[in-house]
Formats: structure tokens, sequence, C-alpha cells
């Protein structure tokens, strides 16, 4: 009696948990959305102010491109996770979920570059103004957003090299425009003062490196807190199952899940049967035909006692 107790609070726990997700990614998504909107703004109206130009040329700056970068990845999320709640399932594609760690590395670097080496040559600059807010406070509350959206999904080295890319791009259109061109011919301002501080043969290396390594350390960090997720995820189905419990574990869980009132919702939990499968040495297709038998009846139950 307390084991099938026990395995009641399992499937509690494992359904309330594919719930969750989905509500962590849509407060996590919205306040991305927010502070990544009141970065671009903000840097927009300080361009007009400051620099008393048109505030569009505020997109030359890279803490503008990386807040644009996230706002628009963030967007992508948020439906998947507004539908992940009425599925209680939180199911991402895997390249908006690549697509995202790009972004959050374009964030990253931002700081990064902000807080080593900005901080010190041009600390006005750095964080004078609302440049606190849009170089600071706002990457680092994007980025714990980040690493709170449970994808499931574990970055390569071919990812870590991807999310470089965008910072690669305007590295190398920063350098065509302020150290071949110049601005005297018509080229960008040097607006984060290099040349005054460093060789560009010194500097460009140098920031394709860096670029690198918090490329680097955001899949790192996002890798292992996946790997926790996962591993405290199955604590909870830790015990190894006979053939015949895992099937009534499946047929359990289905039988739960038919409890979501829109079937065009249901989804099946393959990541957790998987997993059931190979703790109780049970073909998973044998634990899907057990699910939807226990989903299909706990339906038809519903409806009987609707009546």
């Amino acid at each position: 009696m307390e084991e099938k107790s026990t395995n009641k609070l399992n499937r509690d726990y494992m359904t309330n948990l594919l719930k969750r997700r989905s509500v962590i990614a849509l407060c996590s998504g919205i306040i991305t959305l927010v502070f990544a909107f009141y970065g671009i703004v903000a840097g927009i109206i300080r361009t007009v102010e400051v620099l008393e130009i048109n505030g569009f040329y505020s997109f030359i700056f890279y803490t503008m491109i990386s807040n644009t970068f996230a706002a628009f990845s963030v967007t992508l999320i948020i439906p998947f996770a507004v539908e992940g709640i009425k599925r209680k399932s939180f199911i991402l594609p895997k390249w908006i979920a690549v697509l995202h760690y790009i972004s959050a590395t374009t964030i990253a670097i931002t700081m990064f570059l902000v807080l080593a080496i900005m901080s010190w040559i041009a600390p006005d600059n750095a964080f004078g103004g609302s440049n606190f807010v849009t170089h600071v406070i706002c990457p680092i509350l994007i980025l714990i957003s980040f690493f709170q959206i449970e994808n499931g999904y574990i970055y390569s080295l071919k990812n870590i090299f991807l999310a470089c890319i965008p910072f690669y791009i305007y590295v190398f259109i920063y350098s065509i425009e302020v150290f071949l061109i110049g601005e005297a011919n018509g080229g960008w301002i040097d607006i984060y003062e290099v040349k005054e501080h460093m060789s560009p043969i010194i500097a460009v290396p140098m920031l394709l490196f860096l670029g690198f390594c918090v490329s680097w350390l955001v899949a790192i960090i996002s890798n292992f807190l996946t790997k926790k997720r996962v591993k405290k995820r199955y604590l909870y189905l830790e015990n190894d199952l006979e053939p015949v419990e895992a099937k009534i574990e499946a047929y359990g869980l289905g039988n739960m899940m038919s409890q979501i009132k829109d079937e065009n919702s249901i989804l099946i939990p393959l990541d957790i049967l998987n997993y059931i499968a190979k703790k109780s040495h049970v073909n998973t297709e044998n634990l899907i035909k057990s699910y939807i038998t226990g989903l299909i009846n706990g339906q038809k139950a519903s409806k009987i006692n609707n009546k």
C-alpha cells in the first residue's frame, strides 16, 4: 500500500514538474523581454541626448544588437511556454533552444567586455547614466532567465562556435568601419575608444578569444544545470522496477494525464518513459502502449463520471 502511495506521489511530481517548467519558461521569457526592451529604448534615448544624433545610430553599439537579439529569441519561446502550460509539457524545438543560447552568449559578452575592459578605459561610457542598467543589470537578469528555462538540451562545441558568430561578425564590421575606413572617410566613430588604448592588431585577436571563452562558459553553466535537473528529476524514479511494475507506472501516468481537458494538448513524455524502460529493462514501445491505454481508459472514465 505504501509503495502504491509512493508511486502516485512520483507521478504527481513528474506531471507537476512538466507544467512548472512551462510556467518558469514563460516568466523568464517575459523578464528577458521587458529588460531587453528597456535596454533598447534606453540606448536610443542616450544616443539622442548624449551624442545628439539619430537614435537609430545606436544600433552600431553591440549592447543594442545583443538586447535586440535576446528580445527576438524569447519572443519565439513565449508561445511554446504558453502552449506548454496547457499541455503540461514544455517542448522547445532545438533550433530555438540554440538561438536562445546564442542570444544569451551575446548578452554575456556585452557584460563581460564592459566589466573587464570598458570599465577601465572608459568608466563613464561603461556605467554612466542608463548604461549601468543596460550594461550590467539587464544582462544579469537576462542571463538568470536563460539559465532558469529548462529546455533539456546539452550544448556542444559546435554550438559554442556557432554562438560566437554574431560577435565575430560585429568585430569584423567594426574593424573595417573604424580601423580601415575611419571616421574621417565616412566610417564609424571609434565608440569604444579602442585605438586610443590598444593596437588593432592586438585588440581584434584578443576580442575573438574572449568571445569564445564567454560562449564556452555560458554553455558549461547551462549544461551543468541541465544535467543537475535531470538527475534530480529521475531521483523520483530511482528504484528499479520489475517489467510489470514499469507497465503499471506507465499506465498510471497516462491515466493521470487524461485529466487534461483539451485532448489535443496531451503529449507522450518520451523522456520519462525512456528512463523507466532503461531502469526496468522493458521495451519503450511497450511502455508507450501502456501509457496510451491508461490515457484512453482515464478519458473513458471521465466521460462516464460526467454523464
